[in-house]
Order: structure tokens, then C-alpha cells, then sequence
């Protein structure tokens, strides 16, 4: 299970990295003629990138008799999370709008960004611990793994970073005292740009570590 939903992430963090991309958001707005839905599905990839790299460390972590309620627990959070977005995005969507902190002064996309980034501040934070505590059990037995889960749980705070860098801005705006937007629009972008590195490279050590582990059974003689 854990080596299908690292393919799943990391399938997913691409895909919603891609729409991320000004000019491939641009290219679905002019298909399928939704304002922003780029945005909208680069957040929706967030989410399930997220509950999918959950889901992976629940396999590693949890013993048997609660795995089954702790990945459905995920899942099922995942799922409201959606719920609850994706309709207030429709409601709210326009063509002279974005969904970013430029726009907070709009009630609806404020709360709408506030509802996205509880969720990653709080996914992040559990992926955060649970990372860094596998990558501490497979440092001196899988190198290539416990540095993978290392990068992960720091892909996770730098997660968290920003969720705090953009969520602060838009509850110090709400209470008439934001700092400043030219200084969130570089720190936010900057550290979820650094978030999607280590995630990258996070997700890829594991994979390699394994391949290199069965090409190295597979050279060994056969009964050694």
C-alpha cells in the first residue's frame, strides 16, 4: 500500500504543479472557459497529494488493528475538505477575481483560502512528525529511505511555513492590520516552491533505495 500511494503523491504533486504554471491555468480557463480553475485544481491536488502522503506514512507507522480507521480517517477528512471548497469556489468564482491574498478584500475568497490552509497546516504538521520518526528508524537501515522520509518531514514544515506566511496575511487583513502583500507574494511562493522540491526529492530517494535493494537480491548468488 505505502509504495502505491508514494506513486499516487507523487503522480499527483506533478499534476497539480503543472496547473500551477501561469501559463497551463491559462490554457484550462481558455478550455473549458471556468475562471481560475487551474488554481482550483492545483488546490484540489494539494489536498489529495496531502491525504495520500498520509496514507502512506499510516501504512508505515500503525499497527494492523487500527490501519484499515486510521487511513479511512484520512481519507474521509480529505473528502470534506473537498466538499466544502469546491462549492464555495463555484459560488464565489468570477472572471475578475483570483483566489489569492491580493484578493482577500472579498470575503468569500478569503474564507475560502483560510478553509485550504487549515487543512495543509494541519495535514502537514501530523506528516511533519510521523516523517521525521520514520526517517530517525530507517536512517542506519535504509539510508536511501531514511533520507527520503528526512526530506519529506522537511518538505512538510516548509508546508507549514506557508500556510503561516499566507494565512497571517489574510487574518491580519481582516483585522485591519496586514503586513505587507509585496513581501507575502514572494515569501509564500518562495516557500512552497522549496516545499515541492523536498517533497520531489523526498518522494524519489525511497523508490531508489528499493530498486537498488532488489537489484543488489537479484545479483546475489542463488542459496547464499
Amino acid at each position: 500500500m505505502s509504495t502505491w500511494s508514494i506513486a499516487a503523491a507523487f503522480g499527483i504533486c506533478t499534476l497539480g504543479v503543472f496547473f500551477a504554471v501561469p501559463v497551463v491555468a491559462q490554457a484550462a480557463e481558455d478550455t473549458t472557459g471556468v475562471a481560475n480553475v487551474g488554481k482550483l485544481i492545483a488546490h484540489i491536488c494539494a489536498i489529495l497529494w496531502c491525504a495520500a502522503l498520509q496514507i502512506t506514512m499510516v501504512d508505515l507507522t500503525y499497527r494492523s488493528e487500527y490501519l484499515r480507521a486510521a487511513m479511512f480517517q484520512r481519507a474521509f477528512a480529505a473528502m470534506v475538505e473537498l466538499a466544502i471548497m469546491v462549492p464555495l469556489f463555484l459560488a464565489t468564482n468570477k472572471p475578475d477575481m483570483e483566489f489569492t491574498t491580493a484578493y482577500v478584500h472579498n470575503e468569500s475568497v478569503a474564507a475560502y483560502l483560510l478553509i485550504y490552509l487549515s487543512y495543509v497546516m494541519v495535514t502537514c504538521g501530523e506528516l511533519a512528525f510521523m516523517c521525521g520518526k520514520t526517517a530517525q528508524r530507517n536512517w542506519g537501515i535504509r539510508p536511501w529511505s531514511g533520507a527520503g522520509y528526512a526530506l519529506s518531514s522537511m518538505a512538510a514544515t516548509l508546508g507549514m511555513a506557508y500556510t503561516v506566511s499566507k494565512g497571517s496575511y489574510i487574518i491580519f487583513y481582516i483585522l485591519d492590520d496586514p503586513w505587507s502583500l509585496d513581501v507575502e507574494e514572494v515569501v509564500s511562493p518562495s516557500l512552497s516552491g522549496l516545499a515541492v522540491l523536498f517533497l520531489f526529492l523526498g518522494l524519489t530517494l525511497p523508490m531508489v533505495g528499493a530498486l537498488r535493494e532488489r537489484v543488489r537480491q537479484r545479483k546475489q548468488p542463488a542459496g547464499s
